[in-house]
């Protein structure tokens, strides 16, 4: 994923090199193979075996809040809760989202303050929870548009923030949970509701960070010593800015509560190492987005919090199935170690099961009754070297962890959105000796790019964004990847394809100006559960050892000289260098043959042809002509 990675590996595979006459490439075994130390996603979903559970001394445990409770349940059930092992609790349904009226939330628009029933329901809540030493955060959602660049409509939206925090003061609640999630397409700057008409991408984010401060002043002017949590993480989209306001803000005035980044990248991910790793991570981009200030506030009054997400199956597929019990044990053990202040559960409307109140509709009793044990047990893993990790994690440190987790935080590039990234990778695959230069210059460009400098990202990478396509062809149930249509392996750009749709015939594509991403959606009216083809030729000036620099999205595969180098058929993602495979290229022209198949949404690809230091290689040509 970065330019200058796997050098160690790359040399290793020089070795195995292979020649294959009469081709024009010389194919030769990759650094490394797919599976779980390519793909860290699948050794995230694992837990790490060995490992024993138990107290630590001298070590204080978060409180674990609930994700959510309505101001009925909270009254209602608030006490068995804690009896499970929660003491706090996210209080939705009071402020539904951003845009209502809070003290209308009753239905009686009129009735403010005390003498609003909402207002009294939470605060009989908040009092049950107040004796039993818990607390409460009202929380308040994302779920509706935000128009930037309105100066009438945002004196409404602080006015409402106001009337937050003064409803969540004045009920005796800890705090506000600001979730940030539901408007994400607006975290992007190719969002289709941005026509830069008027402005740039740089006015953009200046006046994102500008909303969010004046959000910020709003709710800490009449809650200053109000916990503000906030989800979800951001890397290097445009939400990142709405979460570094309100730090700066808040280190301004010194607030003493704090903010704490409630994370969901966690929640299916149990493996101890990549939750450590998760926050590493995100300690490392606060670091680098954030003031010197603010930065000292983050490290002395604020904290990640890890959050999970036990029961349920879900439907995006995004975070994956429900984890089984041991992996469950780990999570939350993890979660309590690396969360200084909270961790958290989402409940996924799940809260009668929970409870043992509506098995037949979920599970069984056995099992509710062994996770809500692990819940109550609050055991963490008592390995010393885990203990002191988090113990730094803790402390905020920034450091190289990777002897310790065997993982390392690295910068990546992302299409078809053209964004920085940051994840985690396996130490073994991505040496952070051989990838600093790389990744530093990678990760200075997201926050370039963050900020809204106008970049030519193809220039920067050296990309070709010049192809022939032809498609879309079926991929119903995934099945189009294995089915070989009359393109491969050899294709000819002067034939058309007869299909149960029409005839199919090969087009020009070129990315727009300064992209460094080929996005497939752009090119074809049919986008889902389809393949299609892209065709180019390399010319070389002289017989040459090169890589090939491959990220798509979903499967892949790739035919060099007509013959097949890489088969990937796994779901992937368009990111920069996602797969290096170093080849021969023989002085001539050689066809390149990308097929690349889509299940839903996002379909793309990046591709580059560079030297062993992810330079671009000297002496190519692209050319659409045979």
């Amino acid at each position: 994923m970065l330019r200058n990675l796997l050098m160690e590996r790359i040399v290793k595979g020089a070795l195995l090199l292979v020649l294959m006459w009469p081709i024009r490439v010389f194919p030769m075994d990759t650094p490394y193979t797919p599976g779980p130390g390519k793909y860290p996603r699948f050794q995230a979903k694992e837990a790490e075996p060995g490992l024993t559970y138990g107290k630590a001394d001298g070590f204080e445990l978060p409180k674990t809040i609930l994700f959510s409770l309505s101001p009925d349940e909270l009254a209602a059930d608030a006490e068995t809760w804690i009896d499970h092992g929660f003491q706090a609790f996210f209080l939705t349904g009071a402020a539904s989202e951003w845009s209502v009226d809070i003290w209308g939330t009753d239905g009686e628009s009129w009735t403010i303050g005390s003498s609003d029933k909402t207002f009294q329901k939470v605060k009989e809540g908040v009092e049950i929870c107040r004796r039993r030493g818990a607390e409460v955060f009202l929380t308040v959602a994302f779920s509706r548009y935000f128009e930037w660049f309105n100066d009438v409509a945002w004196g409404r939206i602080e006015n409402n923030f106001r009337q937050f925090a003064i409803f969540a003061r004045d009920t005796g609640c800890k705090g506000l949970a600001l979730d940030i999630e539901y408007v994400w397409p607006q975290y992007h700057f190719s969002w289709d509701g941005y026509t830069y008409d008027g402005y740039s991408r740089k006015d953009l984010a200046d006046t994102i960070r500008k909303r969010m401060t004046g959000v910020a002043k709003a709710i800490y002017d009449e809650f200053p010593d109000m916990v503000l949590l906030t989800f979800p993480e951001q890397s290097f989209s445009l939400g990142s800015h709405v979460h570094t306001a309100w730090i700066e803000e808040a280190a301004r005035r010194d607030a003493p509560g704090g903010v704490h980044l409630c994370t969901e990248y966690t929640y299916r991910r149990p493996n101890i190492r990549y939750m450590f790793g998760h926050a590493c991570m995100n300690n490392r981009l606060m670091q680098s987005k954030l003031s010197q200030r603010a930065w000292t506030y983050w490290r002395n009054r604020c904290s990640i919090s890890a959050g999970l997400w036990p029961f349920g199956q879900d439907p995006e597929d995004y975070h994956g199935e429900a984890p089984n019990l041991d992996e469950f044990r780990q999570a939350f053990a993890a979660s309590l170690m690396m969360s200084a202040k909270y961790n958290w559960i989402y409940s996924h409307n799940l809260r009668p099961f929970m409870l043992g109140r509506d098995l037949q509709g979920y599970g069984d009793e056995r099992m509710r009754e062994d996770y809500m044990g692990i819940i109550r047990d609050r055991a963490v893993v008592t390995a010393p070297k885990y203990l002191k990790v988090a113990a730094d994690l803790r402390r905020m440190e920034v450091r190289d962890f990777s002897d310790e987790l065997g993982l390392v935080v690295a910068a990546s590039f992302a299409g078809p959105r053209e964004e920085g990234e940051v994840g985690l990778f396996p130490k073994e695959v991505y040496s952070p000796s051989l990838i600093a230069s790389a990744a530093d210059s990678i990760w200075k460009l997201g926050l370039r790019l963050q900020r809204g400098e106008e970049l030519d990202l193809r220039k920067e990478f050296g990309t070709q964004t010049r192809w022939l396509l032809v498609g879309p062809f079926d991929n119903h149930e995934k099945q189009g990847f294995h089915f070989a249509y009359p393109p491969e392996p050899r294709a000819d750009p002067r034939q058309e394809y007869e299909t149960e749709r029409g005839n199919l015939k090969w087009n020009l594509f070129e990315a727009a100006e300064g992209r460094a991403t080929v996005n497939l959606t752009e090119a074809f009216d049919r986008t889902e559960e389809v393949c299609a083809y892209a065709l180019c030729y390399v010319s070389s000036e002289t017989d040459q050892e090169v890589q090939i620099r491959v990220g798509a999205n979903d499967s892949w595969k790739l035919w060099v000289g007509g013959e097949l180098l890489r088969e990937c058929p796994e779901e992937g993602r368009i990111l920069l260098d996602r797969e290096i495979l170093p080849v021969r290229l023989s002085a001539g022209k050689t066809p390149v043959l990308l097929k690349v198949c889509n299940n839903k949404k996002d379909w793309g690809f990046i591709f580059r042809i560079t030297d062993s230091r992810g330079k671009p290689a000297r002496g190519l040509r692209y050319e659409l002509e045979p």
